[in-house]
């Protein structure tokens, strides 16, 4: 099995160094005494609330990059900011309930979902609702006193009127915010204040270090510059900037292209030129928050690398840099095609984790960054893509409309598997039917309901972990029922696999029964069935995974109980021929379809 899951947003909102604090509809006695006493050792209750509006200027470090964060708030729910750091600017806002935010690429997007409740819970923080009489309708309590390099911390958990609690650490020695925590679905998120100083009226946190658990490369240091309070700000300041001049266009003046895809492998490859290239394997991916460009390619091009993080997919995560390439073609027949301009995209070594189970390589990943320009129609029987002009498009095809929201990049639907509902992630660059998180198999005791299961090895950006594969009863996407899906019960505990916040992926098992249309300006996806709808799911009847590193193919795993285990298969062993024919006269499609099909024994 092949699980690419999204890269993942792989920038975390980048604070500043005046930290947000939070709110609450009630407070717990003790909880008070530490506010008060961290309001006092600020500068008092009435320094803070004179304070209507701020703008600040910090210096920024991260990914081995400098640079600079802007920020502007305004009670009681305004908040604008601007990063620029290497090549990177990334900009991002709230006004009257509505957030927003534009990418390394200068695309707005307007959030929704669990990312609008977080953004929201962000700008409460940022402009000290909790702080407020009435906490700012939160909730505020104490939790505790801990124990931190020798210095005793009264710990607070802070919950908003909607979004995930933060906890606050103070210093019980000064009464200062020594350091703050919150979960980020499977990340969790520390900052560290240091530094405190009188600035703008009052005692200000100068120097912050944010990191995120697991991944040190992410370290986000910043230093407070400036400080302005009470500026005038002009309501347009928290709005989004206006758009920049379109970065695509059709290869032959049209709004429309049609071009080949190749579906195979159970994923969906594009032809795709880059720069004065030549055409290249790419694989399409609604489940890749960003463009991605293998290392290997990246190298034998010429490309400048800028930065290293961690970025998270199924298999944990992996390190990145960041490029950019000036153009990307994607063409047809009869002259149609598209190119996108001027893309900043990441890097990383992709091969490493694809061609073994692949058993061929990709130049990069066309994900959100390619996609979004577009109105995408995926037609898998027919091996078809077509990319419209988002602008003036109304749909006129046969299909029912399903409302997707989106989780960092990544489209998401509300689906249910069996009797249990939740949001799923759409993952076109995923070879699985239905692929269920952790907490929520374990949420919902999964295992011990679907019957036979066999434990297998996943694989993903990142590496590789341990799923129990299962036949469930049956998935539900808009109106269609899918009958007997194979699903993967995740034994993650790290990764996209582990995440609270979805229940799952839905990958081209499920999506290939249909032609598939994107409109993600609309926020919508039409599905429109084809042959394949009623098929059942068919499961391997050998059991042997086998994976090609260079010329030599070798057994991954054989999984217990099956047949390949029963015939002394084991993992490691070399395989020199199947059936007779030796493994590289095989493609991946007709080795499936042997496993699958052919006649027992």
């Amino acid at each position: 099995m092949m699980h690419r899951k999204p890269i993942g947003p792989l920038l975390l909102l980048l604070g500043t160094a005046v930290l947000a604090l939070p709110a609450g509809a009630s407070i717990s006695p003790e909880a008070r005494a530490v506010l008060e006493r961290y309001l006092d050792a600020l500068g008092g209750r009435a320094a803070l609330e004179a304070e209507r509006s701020l703008y600040a200027r910090s210096s920024v470090s991260t990914f081995g990059m400098h640079g600079t964060a802007e920020s502007w708030s305004a009670r009681p729910d305004r908040a604008a900011q601007t990063v620029r750091i290497g090549p990177l600017t990334l900009q991002s806002g709230a006004i009257g309930g509505r957030a927003w935010r534009v990418d390394q690429n200068g695309k707005l997007h307007w959030l929704d979902g669990k990312e609008l409740e977080q953004a929201l819970a962000s700008v409460w923080f940022e402009n000290d609702r909790w702080l407020e009489p009435d906490q700012g309708g939160g909730d505020v309590r104490s939790v505790g006193q801990e124990s931190e390099g020798g210095v005793r911390l009264d710990v607070l958990e802070v919950r908003p009127p909607q979004g995930k609690p933060r906890r606050f650490y103070y210093d019980a020695s000064t009464g200062l915010l020594a350091k703050a925590t919150q979960q980020e679905d499977v990340h969790k998120v520390t900052v560290r204040l240091s530094g405190y100083a009188q600035v703008a009226g009052r005692l200000r946190a100068r120097d912050t270090r944010q990191s995120v658990e697991g991944m040190p490369a992410n370290d986000v240091t910043t230093h407070l510059d400036s400080v302005a309070v009470n500026v005038e700000l002009d309501s347009t300041r928290f709005l989004p900037p206006q758009p920049q001049a379109r970065d695509f266009r059709f290869l032959d003046g049209g709004r429309v292209a049609r071009v080949p895809m190749r579906y195979s492998e159970r994923h969906v490859w594009v032809k795709v030129a880059v720069d004065s290239g030549p055409p290249e394997d790419f694989l399409l991916d609604t489940g890749a928050s960003v463009s991605v460009l293998d290392s290997a390619y990246a190298a034998n091009h010429g490309y400048r690398l800028e930065g290293e993080l961690e970025g998270g997919g199924a298999g944990a995560q992996g390190k990145l840099s960041f490029s950019q390439v000036k153009w990307m073609h994607v063409t047809g027949t009869g002259g149609q095609g598209v190119e996108v301009r001027d893309q900043k995209v990441v890097v990383l070594a992709l091969n490493r984790y694809i061609e073994p189970f692949f058993w061929r390589g990709a130049a990069g990943i066309l994900g959100y960054d390619f996609i979004s320009r577009f109105v995408m129609t995926v037609d898998y029987a027919n091996q078809s893509l077509t990319l419209e002009d988002p602008e003036g498009y109304a749909y006129t095809g046969k299909g029912q409309a399903v409302p997707i929201t989106f989780a960092g990049n990544v489209p998401v639907v509300r689906g249910r598997v069996d009797d249990y509902e939740g949001d799923f992630r759409l993952d076109v660059g995923s070879g699985s039917s239905v692929d269920l998180h952790t907490p929520f198999a374990r949420q919902h005791d999964l295992a011990a309901k679907v019957g036979k299961t066999l434990t297998a090895t996943a694989g993903g950006f990142g590496g590789t972990f341990t799923v129990l594969a299962c036949r469930m009863k049956s998935f539900t996407l808009g109106p269609f029922t899918i009958r007997d899906p194979l699903a993967s019960l995740s034994q993650a505990t790290t990764g996209a696999f582990a995440s609270e916040d979805y229940a799952g992926n839905v990958g081209n098992l499920i999506l290939d029964r249909f032609t598939c249309t994107f409109d993600y300006a609309r926020k919508q996806l039409y599905l429109e069935p084809n042959a394949r709808l009623a098929a059942r799911d068919a499961g391997d009847r050998v059991g042997a995974s086998i994976v090609k590193h260079g010329e030599r193919f070798t057994v991954l795993e054989a999984r217990e109980g099956t047949p390949a285990a029963t015939a002394g298969l084991r993992a490691g062993d070399e395989v020199l021929a199947i059936a007779g024919r030796p493994i590289g006269r095989w493609s991946l499609d007709e080795l499936r379809v042997t496993f699958e099909k052919a006649p027992a024994g």
